[in-house]
């Protein structure tokens, strides 16, 4: 992540995004909001965090970050229980199988060159029958302007980055069952998918 971006995650404009836009779209596509035990990646400052809290009240949030620094915000943000944070690779969880009943994805996986090693373990320690809860970017998304003019100016491996119908191919063949997908483009501005799998 470059200056730029930590300057657009780490702002009031993208919290207020992310409540009042993103999450509302993946309310709407779940069939059920009660969860125990969640698994969020690439938390960053939190504010995810405080979201799913928020709207979901499970019993115990883990939430996790490459970013050590990002990781100590997130703690100053978010103190109380039942959140824990780690720094922690999404694409090598330490954690058991089958450990959590939904894992959330704000707009993450785009950015982890391996984001089949991701998905695999996102499979792995989502328990039967759990959700996989996402709002994703794709390589699509740069291809276009003003797509063109964000590749210019942010840092992710595009190379390896995903098509949609390579991610959403890949969701199903590691044993994820999609329940409701829907693509987005706010103002011509932005392409992304929104997407909540159940594990099989």
């Amino acid at each position: 992540m470059n200056h730029l971006e930590f300057l657009l995650m780490n702002n009031p404009i993208r919290a207020y995004v992310q409540e009042k836009y993103e999450l509302p779209i993946l309310m709407n596509m779940l069939k059920s909001n009660t969860f125990d035990s969640v698994l969020e990646i690439g938390c960053g400052n939190g504010n995810g965090t405080k979201l799913i809290k928020k709207y979901f009240n499970p019993l115990a949030i883990t939430a996790i970050d490459l970013d050590e620094k990002m990781i100590q915000i997130a703690q100053e943000t978010v103190h109380d229980e039942p959140t824990a944070f780690q720094v922690m690779d999404a694409s090598k969880l330490d954690f058991p199988n089958e450990s959590f009943d939904a894992i959330f994805d704000f707009g993450i996986i785009h950015h982890i060159p391996n984001w089949k090693n991701c998905i695999g373990e996102l499979r792995r320690v989502a328990k039967v029958g759990g959700e996989l809860i996402l709002e994703e970017l794709s390589v699509e998304t740069f291809s276009c302007f003003p797509g063109r003019l964000y590749k210019s100016l942010l840092s992710h491996p595009y190379e390896q980055m995903f098509s949609t119908e390579k991610f959403v191919q890949h969701i199903e063949n590691v044993g994820f069952k999609i329940n409701d997908f829907k693509k987005s483009n706010p103002f011509k501005m932005i392409y992304h998918f929104f997407l909540v799998a159940s594990a099989q």
